[in-house]
C-alpha cells in the first residue's frame, strides 16, 4: 500500500510509486482521466501522501482548537441576522450566532467521528463521552495527532483524492480548517490574475488552493499553465500592449 508497494512474486522487491491524493495533483488526475496527451507530472506520495500534505495536515490540525474558540466567540457575542434577496425572504441566520453554532457542530462532530473511526480501526477502547464540548474537541485533536501518520497511510480512505466530499482524513482536516479560516476571515484569497486566458481570452484564470497550476474556469477551455508558462504568457501580453499603435 502507498508509494512503496512491495511485490512478493519470487523476484526482487520492486517499489511502485503512488501519486499523492492531494489537491496539487488534481490537474494531473483530470488530464489522465481525459486520456489526452499532456506533459504534467504528479507529486509522488511518501508513502501515500507527499511531505507537503502531511506537514499541512499536522499544522492545520494543531490550529483547530484556537480556531474553534474564535468561532465560538462569534456565537457568544452574536451576529445580526441578515436578509438576503427580495422582501419576504427569510433571514440567512434565524437567530444571533446560528452560523457559528452550526460550524462548531460541523467541525467538532467531524473530529469526534474521525476519532471514533480511528479507535475502531485500531481496535482501541472507545473515547470518554462524559465531558464538555471543548474538552472533547481538544482530546480529539490530541488523539488524531498521535495517530495521524497511521491515518494518512493505513486508513481505508487514505488514497481517496482530496475534494470537498472526500473521506480521506487529510482532506477532512483541510476542509474543517479552510472553513474555519474563511469564517474568521483569516484565509488567504485565491490568486485570480487579471490576465486573459491564453486560449479562450477570458478573464477566467485562477490558481486553486494548494495547486501547482493556473487553471481556466471556462468549462469549454480548461487550460492548465505551470507558473513558468503563466509568467511567459504574462510577459507576452505585456509586450503586446506596450507596442505603439500604428497611426
Amino acid at each position: 500500500m502507498g508509494v512503496i508497494a512491495l511485490m512478493r512474486s519470487g523476484r526482487p522487491l520492486v517499489p511502485v510509486l503512488t501519486p499523492c491524493p492531494g489537491h496539487h495533483n488534481h490537474a494531473w488526475r483530470r488530464a489522465e482521466a481525459a486520456g489526452l496527451p499532456h506533459d504534467l507530472s504528479p507529486v509522488w506520495g511518501h508513502p501515500v501522501h507527499c511531505g507537503r500534505c502531511t506537514d499541512r495536515a499536522q499544522a492545520q490540525l494543531a490550529e483547530l482548537p484556537e480556531l474553534l474558540v474564535v468561532v465560538a466567540l462569534e456565537a457568544r457575542h452574536g451576529s445580526r441576522p441578515k436578509t438576503t434577496g427580495t422582501v419576504g425572504r427569510t433571514p440567512s441566520h434565524r437567530w444571533p450566532g446560528e452560523a457559528s453554532r452550526m460550524l462548531t457542530d460541523h467541525i467538532v462532530g467531524g473530529l469526534l467521528d474521525l476519532e471514533d473511526d480511528l479507535r475502531e480501526l485500531r481496535h482501541l477502547r472507545p473515547r470518554n463521552t462524559a465531558s464538555a464540548e471543548g474538552q472533547k474537541a481538544c482530546r480529539a485533536v490530541q488523539f488524531v495527532t498521535a495517530h495521524l501518520e497511521w491515518a494518512l497511510t493505513e486508513h481505508p480512505m487514505a488514497n481517496e483524492p482530496h475534494d470537498r466530499l472526500s473521506a480521506n482524513p487529510a482532506a477532512q482536516i483541510h476542509s474543517w480548517h479552510t472553513t474555519a479560516m474563511r469564517f474568521t476571515r483569516r484565509d488567504v484569497r485565491l490568486d485570480h490574475p487579471q490576465v486573459p486566458c491564453a486560449r479562450c481570452n477570458l478573464l477566467s484564470l485562477y490558481r486553486p488552493d494548494g495547486s501547482d497550476y493556473y487553471e481556466c474556469r471556462n468549462v469549454e477551455c480548461g487550460l492548465l499553465l505551470t507558473p513558468a508558462e503563466y509568467q511567459a504568457h504574462t510577459q507576452r501580453m505585456t509586450t503586446e500592449h506596450a507596442r505603439p499603435v500604428a497611426a
